[in-house]
């Protein structure tokens, strides 16, 4: 809004009754508002630095007090709390209003209504500027803390324009010793809500548009989720066959293969396929349902707090998850299982994340993943559990399609690496040997138990 010269002329004039009133307070009501409260009558004197809104007038319905001061309130309130108004002026006749006290030096708020970049001063006896609201719109108005004060140049014929401006205040202004001033007020207030509720409407419909884009994507989602149970059967026939099935196939039995991977790789990522479905298909009709009641409440127009709106999606570009050397599993036990991934992996896997009194496997007189079952303090480890380390020990070595296999196994702080020795190397004393017999049933739990 762009208040008339005309008007604000008329609303400077009857702030002259504010003449000799003293300053009994200073707040700064939000980042562009102070309020000067004036005694005798409690007078609130208002500067709003708000583009579109700028203005200066006295207030018959002030904004709200914050409990706790700002900094450049409180500054302000040192300056100017006790101090004499001696009046204020426009200065050039454009909307720069000049505000003068006598606080025992002579001090002046200068504040620059412009419609675009307001601006507030507080100058020092000297016409040096000592505070300033927005710092950069200053030193970009040649106006830094420290120099001495030049308004703005006016726009040219700035006086004519003045004359050709059309009041915007009421033909049938009530009497009253600051009715001009009450009325630009009101006029900035109607117009200030008008623009919220706009945006508000506008911000609304926003968000309505954007909860119906996620949730058509999230219905997408749940529509094209696989059957886990038929991926899962996938996966157990590929077990079964294990022995069949080598590297460079592109199908196994009307199983879609990654010909470029081996047969474990192609079967972990069967077993990958089904515990995504399994996993994302409850959250995702969860988060269907959120999104569908969130909807109904906002067309209902209902207030929704930012805290019950769902988080947007990552950016790219953010920080990965950090890598772990090793593979997670949840045995039949509910313990879980770390089965590294090879070389440097089982090194870090065995002798950096595992503890002395954790269980070691290995399958015996092949290369394999080290597989660590973490234990408590004195905790013995359950048979079932010491099954299911040892089937992923035999399904992540050399020998996985092998029927049975030795694993070695013992608690980890019998196990040291040999100076010298290569990635994954270990000596492994006091050593217990499993005679473990494949079971692909226990494999294909396992696999859809991994973490």
């Amino acid at each position: 809004m762009r208040f008339p010269i005309r008007d604000l002329r008329q609303a400077v004039e009857e702030q002259e009754a504010l003449r000799d009133l003293i300053v009994d307070n200073v707040y700064q009501c939000d980042p562009r508002t102070f309020l000067l409260k004036l005694k005798p009558g409690m007078i609130h004197l208002l500067i709003d630095c708000h583009p579109g809104r700028a203005r200066v007038v006295v207030t018959d319905q002030p904004p709200p007090v914050p409990e706790r001061p700002a900094v450049l309130g409180g500054i302000f309130r040192r300056a100017l709390r006790g101090a004499r108004f001696l009046g204020s002026m426009l200065l050039q006749d454009d909307r720069v209003f000049a505000l003068d006290f006598d606080a025992g030096t002579m001090r002046r708020l200068v504040v620059e209504a412009l419609p675009r970049h307001p601006n507030l001063y507080l100058l020092d006896e000297n016409g040096r500027v000592d505070r300033v609201l927005n710092g950069d719109a200053a030193r970009h108005r040649g106006n830094p803390v420290g120099s001495t004060y030049a308004p703005p140049k006016p726009p040219p014929n700035v006086k004519d324009a003045a004359q050709n401006e059309a009041s915007l205040l009421p033909a049938d202004l009530p009497a009253g010793p600051f009715a001009a001033n009450h009325a630009l007020d009101a006029l900035a207030r109607t117009t200030g809500e008008n623009k919220a509720a706009a945006k508000t409407g506008r911000d609304r419909e926003k968000t309505l548009a954007r909860l119906k884009k996620t949730r058509g994507a999230t219905a997408r989602d749940l529509r094209d989720l696989h059957d886990p149970a038929r991926l899962r059967k996938q996966g157990e026939l590929l077990l079964l066959h294990y022995a069949e099935l080598r590297q460079g196939l592109k199908s196994f039995q009307g199983i879609s293969l990654d010909p470029k991977r081996n047969p474990q790789e192609n079967v972990d990522a069967v077993f990958q396929k089904a515990r995504k479905a399994e996993r994302g298909r409850p959250a995702l009709e969860h988060r269907l349902a959120e999104l569908d009641a969130l909807i109904e409440r906002i067309e209902a127009g209902e207030e929704v707090p930012d805290r019950e709106m769902p988080a947007r999606a990552a950016r790219a570009g953010r920080p990965q998850k950090h890598r772990r050397p090793y593979r997670a599993f949840v045995s039949r036990d509910g313990l879980r299982i770390l089965v590294g991934r090879g070389g440097a992996d089982n090194d870090q896997t065995t002798l950096k994340v595992g503890r002395p009194n954790d269980i070691f496997l290995h399958v015996r007189g092949t290369p394999g993943a080290h597989v660590i079952v973490p234990l408590d303090r004195g905790q013995e480890i359950p048979q079932e559990t010491l099954l299911d380390a040892a089937t992923l020990a035999l399904h992540y070595s050399k020998m996985r399609t092998a029927a049975s296999a030795d694993v070695t196994w013992c608690a980890r702080k019998y196990v040291t690496k040999p100076r010298g020795a290569k990635p994954g190397l270990v000596a492994v004393q006091r050593e217990k040997v499993l005679r473990l017999r494949r079971e692909p049933d226990r494999l294909a739990r396992l696999l859809m138990a991994m973490e």
